[in-house]
């Protein structure tokens, strides 16, 4: 387990908080329980990329349903300890795809024992109105058995008991953390997520039929050849979420972004694009 794992961290130690994650699920699988109930199914092996997952991004657990996955947004290796980065939500199968959802694991954790099944979180990062919020719950909720909902509750428990979580006003938090996350940045960005940095810049426009023929690969390059850093991560994330990064699509698209990573000694992020094919 923990080499499959050492493929998916790369040069990052992996945190403490994740082999605590993946013992609990141990530990409550010999109880007839899983995390699963809830939504949070620690990653303990080979993770499958898909093409939306930013190149920055380490997941350590799914949903289980649609690939959405939660992981940890090391800004192009601008955080020294997973333990502080800022987590993201990405959701393949929905528009967008990618949600900033907390600005670090131990307040990940109190936005989940705040709700009632953890994939709500990913909606309420669009939700602004806690009577849709509520909504939501109670739809959830009509489903549920009396057997599941006890066996949600004290699993919950057993998650505030692990990481000394606490519940939080969801939807509040979701906002300042969203406004905080986009103080700090310095180029904005089609998913979202921006780039961190003291230098401003341009954006590349792509073009909106997404073509990635000869041209086009032309003119990436003659914007990459005088971008600055910032820029050059700012055309990464964008190309990410623009294009389908595989060898079946935009192949000539990924190998210029791989290559752009690996100039930027950004290797672990190269890897990951490699990953996804």
């Amino acid at each position: 387990m923990v080499n499959e794992l050492k493929d998916v961290y790369g040069s990052y130690s992996i945190p403490k908080e994740v082999y605590r994650l993946i013992q609990l699920e141990i530990d409550l699988q010999k109880e007839g329980l899983s995390l699963a109930t809830i939504g949070l199914i620690p990653i303990d092996d080979y993770f499958y990329y898909y093409s939306i997952t930013p190149p920055d991004l380490i997941p350590f657990a799914s949903t289980g349903g649609n690939g959405i996955h939660f992981g940890f947004l090391t800004d192009f290796h601008e955080v020294l300890k997973l333990k502080d980065a800022p987590i993201v939500c990405v959701s393949p199968t929905n528009d967008p795809p990618v949600r900033y959802v907390a600005k670090n694991f131990e307040e990940f954790m109190n936005l989940v024992v705040s709700v009632p099944y953890v994939e709500m979180l990913e909606q309420f990062c669009t939700v602004q109105d806690k009577d849709e919020m509520n909504e939501i719950i109670r739809v959830n909720a009509s489903d549920l058995s009396n057997t599941l909902q006890m066996e949600r509750t004290l699993i919950f428990k057993r998650l505030q008991q692990t990481f000394n979580a606490k519940s939080v006003d969801v939807l509040y938090y979701l906002e300042q953390a969203k406004m905080e996350r986009e103080k700090i940045v310095s180029i904005a960005t089609l998913d979202v997520l921006g780039i961190l940095g003291s230098n401003s810049g341009r954006s590349f426009s792509f073009a909106k039929d997404r073509n990635g023929g000869e041209k086009e690969i032309e003119r990436m390059q003659s914007f990459l050849y005088s971008a600055n850093k910032e820029e050059k991560l700012a055309f990464v994330r964008d190309a990410n979420y623009w294009y389908i990064l595989t060898p079946d699509y935009d192949e000539a698209v990924m190998q210029l972004i791989v290559s752009l990573l690996q100039s930027l000694e950004l290797k672990d992020e190269a890897d990951r694009v490699l990953l996804k094919n």
